[in-house]
């Protein structure tokens, strides 16, 4: 008797297979994300809000990479289409994830918290997990979809 390969299974075994990279993927890249966003702020001066997009752009293209060759692999996608549709999630998940990060820095002062490079990371990881389920979904259902 063969073993079935996880998208035969179904819908819910291909989720419990494809979460867990999902979720490692999306820590790996939030740490690409962030330590990038600190690099530019502290070592190179750039003000919070810029220090953001190019770190997001560097962990975008990472976990494309990732996502495909482990969360979504098998895709029958074809790889240039796959990856604008990502983008395409992606800056979605963006608009949230930097929507986030700014509330968290608009709000820092006005609970008496001073923005330091040292927090933009937290602001980061807390837009990140603000995005994780919408582009999971976006992920699975449109950029990798044949």
């Amino acid at each position: 008797m063969s073993v079935a390969e996880p998208s035969a299974i179904g819908p819910g075994s291909r989720l419990k297979r494809q979460l867990p990279y999902f979720i490692a993927i999306g820590l790996m890249g939030t740490a690409v994300d962030a330590s990038i966003t600190y690099a530019l702020a502290r070592a190179f001066g750039f003000p919070a809000a810029l220090a953001r997009p190019p770190a997001f752009i560097v962990a975008t293209i990472i976990n494309f990479a990732l996502n495909r060759s482990l969360t979504f692999r098998g895709t029958q996608a074809p790889l240039v289409r796959a990856f604008l549709r990502y983008l395409l999630v992606s800056v979605v998940g963006l608009s949230v994830n930097y929507a986030v990060y700014l509330a968290c820095i608009a709000a820092s002062p006005l609970a008496g918290i001073t923005v330091t490079p040292g927090l933009l990371p937290l602001y980061v990881a807390i837009g990140s997990g603000a995005a994780m389920s919408l582009t999971y979904l976006g992920f699975r259902f449109f950029a990798f979809r044949a």
